[in-house]
């Protein structure tokens, strides 16, 4: 009922959206200034005239004229005259010549051209194509390729811009090809460049809500723990993004789950994007071209998770020159080489891996009093990214992307650890192995071609795989052991067949299908030895399929110079449990000042068929690993109405304001049934489906709040500050709630800040952290249970409400200072960060032990201050 009531709604909007009745014209003029007659109709009829004052100058008209028809009104008053009158769109007129010794109308053309980097050759998607004549403009898709259609055939002038480029003016003809413009980068570097968003005479209605996209090079300025260029690292300094943990932990959007993202590679899915437990991301900042990420109302192209889609695209490789960077962080090394293989050809290759293996070696034997071992504590990780892109014409495009990335943990210690760190690598008869490996691994092709100047067609296909294996030995006592070994595999291919057809300058539509075959696959083989001759085995294995067709459309209108709305419907069927779903949507965009004020506003519907869960009982599998469950006759997939609104100011040169508010209702949402499970047991319900499902429960979730940012780059300086303030609530009728309660992620203020300045040849920074505490749940009362016979009861916590009180306010200064310089033919830089200046270390987690007359509190706390170096070397 609600998705029905919201799609008569967005079926209403359109049909406000709607040319009204025409208006009454009424003209009685003699021998007036055509100029002075056009301002009169144009005031009457509420409509745009654009027209060439070289035109008009030689005429005065005589006309009278009564009535409702602009067309008419035109005919009289340019009666006698070489002119004729040409609608753009609606309410929209530009003037022309006739042409000679006819009535028609003059043939219409088409404006089209690829917008690419000057320096690399890189295409530009999202750049801004505007026509100041008209007061039209567009944006370039993923190939960098814009088309105006039905426009009047002759010369127009043409202004181009691109986040983090020279703005450029040119000129083209509506009667030649797709031409090339090349934009060239801002140097940074200079202290006289003024870094803004956009620049231009229209306000770029491109820009949908809720949508952040930053050029690459600016997210490499933001700061990263632990001095890596990391994409995720960069993005939490945005408003309303989040991670898990104080350092590591999947991403929160708008206080939403971190499965409710989803994350694409050169279009594919990437279902574990991070490294080092959540600490980093597979995502280096540096491999990519264009990075945007939706949140709240997606256009109708993208849709699967309820919180935030973020697409990636990786560099095709410059076709200028051959270029590599390579750099050494406190984790990781890497690189990056780039270049042309012929003209018509390049490629990207870039890779990572982690040292700290190398310097404390992963073998260790050792002795004591005559006993031998040998223990283990290896852990690395890499990942390998490659990209080949030909281009056999200007009008074809075939690229082929390749991505792989793992991590290994080999264990061998000690089961009585302590704090004690010598105390590890000592011979033990007690001991645990650990045995821990898991991957991404992903191939994507893509071909995009010009059909025609009007049509454009790309078509993806993808193989994306994730594995996991957990093996674990533990000998807690010398006649009991535990074996366990736990493999979870998930496989996607999909292809996707997107087309986008200029129908005219108010109309852009794009359309596309999509099929996604998912394979799931689980298994666990665990021997438990409680003493002699006392032995249980469990073999269980857990396969599931389901596949996804999903189609959509979506149409870019712009009925004016200043409006731009975009209806969108989504179409999808999952097969497992045969679910089907329509989604609309819609955003619109109104310029109340152009380059001024821009005022956005969205809403739509969403529908996730996926869910990631692990087991909550067993501490032996399912530690770091993602299982995900589709969905099915036992499960319902997630559904949620989202809307936003927003405004975006530009009061003076370089300084951007953003406020925009979000609200999001969700329901079929999974919760812990018990919320208070140690996973602390030897054994666990197993992988099947319905015992993994049996540890959660439906529930409903409701996010809102406001966001506020503001950006100021102008010579030296770079600022940013954002506020965020947000609720994220829960509730789950089968847990008898009856009101909601405060969410895993619900962070209700936050204030985050970055000051950048450049002198020379040096940098300097500092950003500035400071957030409400994690919800967490506080025992209101203790009690004991015994039995007589029993010599002590035991002791429990009575906490009548989840998330009932909250961690410490959180706050953390963080400063950079970076320096630039020559040597060996080679540019280089140098960065310090030093991570928690004022060392103050912030209570990330709290316990209560009930094992005390009074129960005793134990803090976790997060990192102490931190100096991390970083050394860059670009050839």
């Amino acid at each position: 009922m609600r998705y029905g009531l919201l799609g008569v709604i967005l079926c209403g909007c359109l049909g406000w959206l709607q040319p009204a009745h025409a208006q009454a014209i009424r003209l009685d003029v003699h021998d007036l200034a055509l100029r002075e007659a056009l301002e009169q109709l144009s005031t009457q009829a509420g409509i745009d005239i654009v027209f060439a004052g070289r035109l008009v100058a030689p005429y005065s008209v005589t006309c009278s004229y009564a009535g409702r028809e602009v067309e008419a009104a035109f005919r009289c008053l340019l009666r006698g005259t070489a002119l004729q009158a040409e609608r753009v769109r609606r309410r929209q007129y530009v003037l022309v010549e006739a042409p000679p010794g006819t009535a028609e109308a003059p043939p219409r053309g088409l404006l089209a051209g690829f917008v690419t980097d000057a320096e690399t050759g890189e295409v530009l998607p999202g750049a801004h194509v505007y026509l100041p004549s008209l007061r039209v403009g567009t944006a370039t898709n993923e190939a960098g390729y814009f088309a105006l259609a039905t426009l009047p055939q002759g010369t127009y002038p043409v202004r181009i811009s691109y986040l983090g480029y020279q703005p450029r003016d040119t000129v083209l003809t509506t009667a030649s090809a797709a031409r090339a413009i090349a934009l060239v980068p801002v140097t940074y570097e200079s202290a006289d460049v003024v870094v803004e968003s956009r620049r231009s005479d229209q306000a770029d209605l491109n820009v949908l809500p809720g949508l952040l996209a930053l050029p690459t090079h600016q997210l490499e300025q933001f700061p990263s723990f632990p001095g890596e260029q990391d994409l995720f690292q960069a993005l939490q300094w945005l408003p309303g993004i989040h991670r898990a943990g104080e350092i590591n932990g999947g991403l929160v959007v708008r206080g939403g789950a971190t499965d409710q993202n989803l994350y694409l590679l050169d279009g594919a899915p990437v279902y574990h994007p991070w490294h080092a437990f959540s600490l980093i991301s597979t995502f280096q900042t540096e491999t990519f071209k264009d990075i945007r990420l939706y949140r709240g109302a997606f256009p109708a192209e993208h849709g699967g998770r309820l919180s935030s889609v973020l697409e990636a695209e990786m560099k095709d490789g410059s076709r200028a020159e051959p270029g590599a960077v390579m750099a050494l962080s406190p984790l990781s090394g890497r690189f990056i080489v780039e270049s042309p293989i012929t003209p018509n050809s390049s490629f990207m290759l870039a890779g990572r891996r982690s040292y700290l293996d190398k310097l404390i070696g992963q073998e260790h034997p050792v002795e004591e009093n005559g006993r031998r071992d040998t223990l283990r504590t290896g852990y690395y990780f890499y990942d390998l990214s490659a990209k080949l892109t030909y281009r056999p014409d200007p009008h074809r495009r075939l690229s082929f992307s390749y991505y792989h990335g793992r991590d290994n943990l080999d264990l061998r210690l000690p089961f009585d650890l302590s704090l004690d760190f010598s105390s590890w690598l000592r011979p033990a008869d007690l001991f645990f192995e650990i045995d821990h490996d898991w991957s991404n691994q992903l191939f994507s092709g893509r071909y995009q071609r010009l059909v025609s100047r009007r049509f454009f067609l790309t078509v993806t296909g993808y193989q994306s795989s994730y594995r996991a294996a957990e093996g674990a030995y533990i000998q807690p006592t010398t006649s009991s052991s535990l074996t366990s070994d736990y493999r979870v595999r998930l496989r996607d291919l999909g292809v996707k067949v997107d087309m986008d057809f200029y129908h005219s300058v108010a109309h852009q539509v794009r359309l596309g299908l999509q099929a996604v075959d998912h394979r799931f696959h689980s298994t666990l083989d665990a021997t438990i030895e409680r003493s002699p001759g006392a032995v249980d085995e469990q073999h269980e294995v857990s396969p599931l399929h389901a596949y996804e067709v999903v189609g959509y459309v979506q149409d870019t209108w712009q009925p004016a110079p200043r409006v731009q709305v975009q209806p969108g419907l989504r179409a999808s069927y999952f097969s497992g449990g045969s679910y089907a779903h329509v989604s609309p949507r819609l955003t619109a965009q109104f310029a109340v000042r152009p380059q001024r004020v821009v005022l956005r506003a969205g809403v739509g519907t969403e529908v996730q068929y996926l869910h990631r869960l692990r087991d909550r009982y067993s501490f032996v599998y399912d530690l770091v690993s993602s299982r995900w469950i589709p969905a099915g006759p036992g499960v319902r997939p997630s559904r949620s109405v989202q809307a936003g609104l927003g405004v975006e100011v530009r009061p003076a040169a370089g300084l951007t304001v953003t406020l925009e508010a979000y609200g999001n209702q969700a329901r079929d949402v999974l919760l812990p049934e018990d919320a208070y499970r140690t996973k602390d047991g030897l054994e666990g319900p197993g992988v099947e489906v319905g015992a993994l499902l049996g540890q959660y429960v439906p529930a409903e979730a409701r996010l809102y709040g406001v966001e506020a940012a503001v950006h100021y780059g102008r010579g030296p300086w770079q600022l940013w500050a954002s506020y965020a303030g947000g609720r994220s609530l829960s509730r789950s009728d089968a847990l008898g709630e009856t009101r909601y309660r405060p969410s895993r992620f619900d962070v209700p203020r936050t204030l985050r800040g970055i000051g950048q300045y450049r002198e020379g040849r040096w940098r300097y920074g500092v950003s500035v952290e400071a957030r409400s505490g994690y919800p967490h749940s506080v025992p209101v009362s203790r009690y004991v249970l015994g039995d007589p016979f029993d010599d002590e009861p035991v002791a429990y916590l009575h906490r009548p409400e989840v998330n009932n009180g909250r961690l410490p306010p959180y706050l953390r200064l963080d400063a950079t200072v970076g320096y630039h310089f020559g040597l060996l033919g080679a540019a280089w830089q140098a960065q310090l960060h030093v991570y928690n200046v004022l060392n103050k270390r912030n209570v990330v987690g709290r316990q209560y032990d009930p094992g005390y007359e009074v129960v005793r509190i134990t803090d976790r706390r997060g990192l102490p201050l931190l100096p991390l170096l970083e050394l860059e070397m670009t050839l």
